[in-house]
């Protein structure tokens, strides 16, 4: 009876001590929550991106007409969109005239040839665009370096430098057909408007063009083709020496 009796008070104080423990609610921690922002626009991001990293660089040269802040600008943001920019991992590295050829207090554009042949990048090729004058003389110099076998094409877009020296040291040169007025002058502010206008189609054309073909053009019969390929629906036509009237191979007009 007795160890009945023990037995009943010890789960009457069991009951009590296990209700006690339920009614005696212990105040909740605060709990940070970290919440991770959304990977979604990273996905639409990756997948609207049209290029890929790259190892590999092309120089674009932003010369007389193209350099200004505007300009630059409005080119870089269409190359950075299709080609990535070099600090993105991207195809494009560009340089300024005369920012970028700064030897001192001047600007010199036979630097250009220090900074092609110094650098370590994997060179894809080279566009210039307005390309000042001694250029010709820093691609000669770059011609030297490699013993005239430049392993990466150079394409001169509306250069302002000597043509002949341009010829001779580019795989090919473009100029655009100078506008006349009723007394037959020139009108250079229509035409340099003009000039930027399609620049950004033809810069984008070649740099395409000179991807799919991986290396410097010959200057042959062939060449004219792979120009009129490359610049597509363009209307171009053969350069011709005004004194000599001479036909050029690698020169260009656009229409």
């Amino acid at each position: 009876m007795k160890k009945i009796t023990y037995i009943l008070f010890a789960a009457l104080v069991l009951f009590s001590s296990c209700k006690k423990q339920k009614t005696q609610i212990p105040q909740t921690e605060q709990i940070q929550i970290n919440i991770q922002p959304s990977t979604q626009s990273q996905v639409l991001q990756s997948q609207n991106q049209k290029w890929h990293v790259t190892n590999k660089r092309v120089y674009v040269i932003f010369g007389y007409g193209f350099n200004t802040e505007d300009t630059i600008e409005k080119l870089t943001a269409i190359l950075q969109e299709r080609y990535g920019l070099e600090s993105e991992g991207g195809l494009i590295s560009t340089l300024t005239y005369p920012d970028s050829f700064k030897h001192g207090v001047r600007s010199y554009a036979s630097e250009l040839s220090s900074i092609l042949s110094g650098t370590e990048k994997d060179l894809a090729g080279v566009v210039i665009l307005g390309a000042p004058e001694n250029t010709h003389t820093a691609f000669a110099k770059l011609q030297d370096f490699w013993e005239m076998g430049v392993p990466y094409p150079i394409y001169a877009l509306f250069p302002q430098d000597d043509v002949l020296g341009l010829e001779s040291t580019c795989d090919f040169v473009l100029d655009k057909e100078q506008k006349t007025d009723l007394t037959g002058d020139i009108a250079p502010e229509e035409t340099l408007s003009e000039i930027i206008l399609e620049a950004p189609q033809v810069l984008t054309d070649c740099i395409d063009y000179m991807q799919e073909i991986e290396a410097p053009f010959v200057k042959d019969s062939t060449l004219p083709k792979h120009v009129q390929q490359m610049l597509r629906d363009k209307k171009i036509h053969h350069y011709v020496d005004p004194e000599s009237g001479i036909q050029s191979i690698n020169h260009f007009v656009l229409n």
